[in-house]
């Protein structure tokens, strides 16, 4: 009989593949992993949007004239409160911190464009807690109304912070802002036009656009493609190719 040949890998052939193996997965896996993180935050926010909107919804059928709730205050302190107390009943808060320190990241927030913002920790104007999921709630309701770029009239804000201490502690990536109106809370920047154009732009060093508006992207769209492209719009694109 004759010989049949064998043929198989050298070491070095097999050292080559692993290794460019290797390459391909190092240049990948980090965008799965962002996109992963990215999907986890979409369903966290929407979480807190919805447990926060069913307190709101539910508070209002003991008073449906939120005005009522602080009628007789006269500062934002006693506002933002009395507002936070109508809602305490149908919240699962396990810190509840007030006024003071120790329910949010100690410095400033960053803005979506990487700016120092504002060190909402030592603020004594809004009232903090934080939810059984971990999440940091802020509540903010100044003496007067205010109105958003567009005109929409606002009773005040809520921030949240979804993943609590675990940072990047930044507008647009893990902090976030819903507007209260008088019926109910919407996520901020929801009427804006163009993403960019307003508070939710990633380029910005302005400290002003804070990318508190990108919170309405995220509801809506699922996703936080703001982060990877600029020609995002509500009239047109809506994610990345």
């Amino acid at each position: 009989m004759k010989n049949k040949r064998k043929f198989g890998f050298t070491l070095a052939e097999v050292l080559i593949t692993l290794g460019v193996i290797g390459v391909v997965a190092a240049m990948t896996m980090p965008v799965l992993i962002q996109k992963h993180q990215e999907k986890v935050t979409v369903v966290k926010l929407k979480k807190a949007y919805s447990v926060l909107s069913n307190a709101y919804l539910m508070a209002k059928t003991e008073d449906e004239n939120v005005k009522n709730w602080y009628d007789s205050y006269t500062t934002t302190r006693e506002n933002s409160e009395a507002f936070y107390k109508h809602l305490k009943p149908y919240l699962k808060v396990t810190k509840d911190c007030g006024f003071e320190k120790g329910c949010l990241t100690e410095g400033p927030v960053k803005t979506l464009g990487g700016v120092d913002y504002r060190d909402y920790n030592s603020n004594k104007n809004e009232y903090r807690v934080i939810l059984a999921d971990g999440t940091s709630v802020m509540f903010y309701v100044p003496i007067e109304d205010y109105s958003s770029s567009s005109g929409a009239s606002y009773r005040g804000n809520i921030k949240v912070d979804i993943n609590g201490f675990k940072g990047p502690y930044t507008f647009g990536k893990d902090f976030f802002v819903f507007d209260i109106t008088e019926s109910k809370i919407v996520p901020s920047g929801v009427i804006e036009q163009e993403l960019g154009r307003y508070k939710c732009d990633r380029k910005s060093t302005d400290r002003n656009s804070t990318g508190s508006d990108c919170t309405a992207w995220v509801i809506y769209n699922e996703n936080m493609d703001y982060l990877h492209c600029d020609d995002l719009s509500w009239n047109g694109k809506h994610k990345c190719d």
